[in-house]
């Protein structure tokens, strides 16, 4: 492969060093910017193709909504939400439109539509939103075979970014892929990429290879006893959060295994005379090489809009380390439902009926055994392409298998890539060499080191060879620490790009009284005698401690923050970051759990979220991208995808009686563009200081309650982030031109967001008498393109008590606030306090 262009930064290319994103001044005398990037995921339905646009309907819903009715409008929009996860053959084709390829286009409309960019993007920056991960799955790309790449959906996706410029936000692409694929209950991977490995997608439900929301309503678990259960009706929904554990059932394990590590664990396995691994890398290195590719010639898209992309979304080790395929490796602690061993996947995976596999459960007390089960896979079929099979998908895709890639039996059938490496004996279901997966002395490190950095290093060279300013997200396996990475690699453009969620709130839905330092427990920094806390001020602190541990990763001399660096740290921005919105009723268990009384009462989920995000701030100050805006969320189905609900908006928020619904889309005034539809917005639409200039972030914190929003700079001795030694370098000088240059006053700011939905003016509240030491500030009217009226006949504006400033002036405008304070030439670091509140109190806004 050729060495990848060099970068060559303009004003607006951003760096990373000393923790931030840096955006240099066009002055190279003046220090660069600091940033704190914080902004959402675009979005759930992003994983999923849409629907034909077929309902006679779809045009009036475009034109003239007004004429059609409310249900009508809900029906139309679970029609473009497409290939929800509830959703299975008979209602989309899901299998197959698939096997076909697609059609051109498949994918476009994902996030949004083009002509709706407007409106949403519009609500995100007035959310104070400045940064957007935008998700982009190989099936979108390269879904009609390989090398053929879907261009309309292409031609889409710059006219999105297009609109995202327009309204100044910073994108970065994640190639996204939850569980491998979509036939596997996740997103990413095409249908002919699981084919090309050796599997059936059909049959990977009803094997236990995985749990497919889209074939539980009809199969349950699979085999014999689920089918009863469904017609019995005594089948449960589908479960909170089972979609994860398909990472430790067979079809997930073995595509990870195929992908990264094919050449050391399957060398049998080869297409067209490649190994199978190299030869998958390839194809996923291309597609969004030619992503890329596409961005670059249609000018205007990197850098200005697009800053970076990250690596492949949750990466897993899938076999690779497991020291015993007989029992559950660690990382298989969480269980819910039929939890086979590895080995017990492996026989199931031929088709064997299998004895005494774990049914899991995780509840408000933890992981829970509720028994054996015995699964059976329908026919005695397994998830192995048979032989006529393998010969028809190499003539439908035009690959060939190569010779030593012939594991199945004297019918064509049991073809299991595992026995034809002598991993175990189908006839008779014995593990022959249960530490297959181990390599001497490396156990599961050595997957990041030996397998996923290679992988991450090609994808990134690639990627750059299109966009050389590109920074690069690091998005390693999660929670896991990521590894030495070479200067050549870096070019002071990578930062790191860790997930962080909740558990205990996440897989039981539910709010708790206690907690437990999930990051530490999994680094060995604790156990799980010492990582449990109870309490809300210990939870808080624990849920920092965590995020803080992953933020570390970024300074690890031994990790990405390499010696060569001279210890230099980079920044950490945390890809997902959420909480989900249908927690479920509140539960008296000794009250250790807390829910809500009904479905739009969000005061517990608001806390948990104001929880998460109260762990960014700190003396963190982490940069974040929430997951999710999904504007086709629903209360019945959630985000669409396997009945996740964690979307900052709802149209189902509106009363179904109500016609409020056109309002989301056309909105009046500021009032219905920020708050109609939200969900728990105190919480996450938050104060904070987006851009630096002359110092940095010490730390800073908000309390909901009274909108108190402390911060705390260091200012000067900013050599390191360009300040020259002379003092002279400036965010700005004084406005006096008359002034000469070595008189004037040099002053750098810090750019804070003031949410309206915590310090608009209350024109109804009679104000309070302002403390001794405090000063009333009033922000001006900012007429932008969101208008400046809050509600007919009252305009937008921030009212504020500000409490503290240890020096320079406020200046507040629209939802901006801009503290300006002096740098002084020759002088080491000082600090400055900001201290605000809302005006007036205690009192909500």
């Amino acid at each position: 492969m050729d060495a990848a262009p060099q970068p060559n930064p303009g004003p607006n290319h951003l760096s990373t060093s000393h923790a931030y994103f840096l955006q240099p001044s066009s002055d190279p005398a003046l220090p660069p910017t600091a940033l704190l990037l914080r902004g959402v995921n675009l979005s759930s339905t992003s994983k999923y193709p849409t629907l034909p646009e077929s309902l006679p309907q779809y045009s009036t819903l475009r034109s003239d909504p007004a004429k059609l009715s409310r249900k009508e409008r809900d029906d139309i929009r679970r029609v473009l939400a497409g290939q929800e996860s509830h959703l299975g053959e008979d209602e989309t084709r899901w299998w197959s439109e698939a096997e076909e390829g697609g059609r051109e286009g498949w994918f476009s409309g994902r996030p949004f539509p083009v002509e709706e960019a407007d409106v949403h993007l519009r609500r995100l920056k007035a959310w104070g939103f400045t940064t957007i991960r935008y998700l982009v799955t190989w099936e979108a790309l390269e879904h009609a075979g390989p090398g053929k790449y879907d261009e309309a959906y292409i031609d889409y996706t710059i006219d999105v970014l297009r609109k995202c410029r327009e309204h100044g936000f910073r994108v970065f692409i994640s190639p996204h892929q939850d569980v491998f694929s979509r036939f596997t209950s996740g997103s990413g991977a095409p249908y002919w990429v699981l084919q090309a490995i050796g599997l059936n997608p059909r049959r990977i439900h009803q094997t236990g290879s995985a749990v497919v929301h889209q074939c539980y309503a009809k199969e349950g678990y699979g085999g014999e006893e689920g089918i009863k259960a469904v017609a019995e009706g005594t089948l449960e929904e589908w479960p909170d959060m089972i979609w994860n554990t398909n990472l430790n059932r067979l079809a997930a394990r073995h595509c990870f295994t195929m992908f990264f590590a094919s050449e050391t664990f399957a060398p049998k396995c080869k297409i067209d005379d490649v190994p199978v691994g190299q030869w998958l890398r390839d194809h996923f290195n291309e597609a969004y090489g030619r992503l890329a590719d596409r961005f670059r010639d249609a000018g205007g898209v990197l850098d200005d809009c697009v800053i970076g992309w990250d690596s492949m979304n949750e990466p897993h080790e899938g076999f690779v380390g497991i020291p015993d395929l007989s029992t559950f490796p660690e990382a298989q602690s969480f269980k819910k439902g039929p939890s086979p061993t590895p080995i017990q996947g492996f026989r199931l995976g031929v088709g064997q009926s299998v004895n005494d596999i774990e049914y899991g459960d995780f509840t408000s007390t933890g992981q829970k055994t509720k028994g054996k089960i015995t699964l059976t896979p329908p026919g005695g079929k397994g998830v192995w392409l048979s032989r006529k099979e393998a010969e028809e998908a190499g003539q439908r895709w035009g690959w060939k298998w190569g010779e030593e890639w012939d594991f199945w039996n004297e019918d064509g059938e049991a073809g299991c890539v595992w026995a034809g490496h002598g991993v175990w004996d189908r006839t008779d279901g014995s593990l022959l060499n249960k530490e297959y997966f181990v390599r001497e002395g490396k156990e599961n490190a050595g997957f990041i080191d030996d397998f996923w950095r290679d992988h991450y290093t090609s994808f990134i060279g690639r990627v750059r060879q299109a966009h050389p300013n590109a920074i690069s997200f690091v998005n390693g396996p999660i929670f896991k620490s990521p590894p030495d990475i070479s200067q050549e690699v870096k070019r002071g453009r990578i930062a790191l790009s860790s997930h962080f969620y909740d558990g205990l709130t996440m897989l039981g839905k539910r709010r708790h009284k206690f907690n437990a330092d999930a990051v530490g427990m999994q680094r060995g920094i604790t156990n799980i005698f010492s990582a449990i806390k109870f309490g809300t001020k210990s939870i808080r602190s624990t849920l920092r401690d965590e995020l803080g541990e992953l933020k570390s990763d970024a300074q690890d001399g031994d990790g990405i923050a390499g010696e060569e660096d001279g210890g230099g740290e980079y920044p950490t921005l945390i890809g997902e970051i959420g909480t989900p919105w249908d927690m479920k009723p509140s539960s008296k268990l000794f009250g250790l759990a807390r829910g809500k009384t009904e479905r739009k009462d969000y005061k517990e989920p608001s806390k948990a979220m104001d929880e998460v995000l109260n762990g960014c701030d700190g003396r963190n100050a982490l940069s974040y991208t929430l997951w999710v805006y999904e504007p086709l969320n629903t209360h019945a189905h959630g985000d669409g995808w396997n009945g996740e609900d964690l979307s900052l908006l709802s149209y189902d928020e509106i009363a179904p009686e109500s016609n409020d619904d056109l309002m989301i889309d056309n909105p009046p005034d500021l009032s219905t563009l920020i708050q109609l539809g939200s969900r728990g917005i105190e919480s996450w639409c938050r104060p904070y200081p987006a851009e630096i200039v002359g110092g940095e972030i010490v730390k800073f914190s908000f309390e909901i309650k009274n909108g108190e929003f402390n911060l705390i700079l260091n200012i000067g001795g900013m050599e390191g982030l360009g300040l020259g030694e002379d003092g002279t370098g400036t965010a700005s000088r004084s406005r006096e031109s008359d002034v000469p240059k070595e008189e004037a006053v040099i002053e750098g700011h810090t750019l804070i967001y003031l949410p309206y939905a915590h310090y608009l003016q209350n024109s109804d509240q009679k104000a309070k008498s302002p403390k001794t030491n405090s000063r009333h500030i009033l922000g001006e009217v900012e007429s932008g393109p969101e208008g400046s009226e809050w509600k007919a006949g009252q305009n937008a504006k921030v009212e504020l008590e500000l409490e503290e400033i240890s020096e320079g002036r406020l200046e507040v405008k629209g939802q901006w606030g801009r503290w300006i304070y002096p740098l002084r030439r020759g002088e080491g670091g000082r600090e400055l306090k900001l201290t605000l509140r809302r005006w007036g109190g205690d009192g909500q806004a």
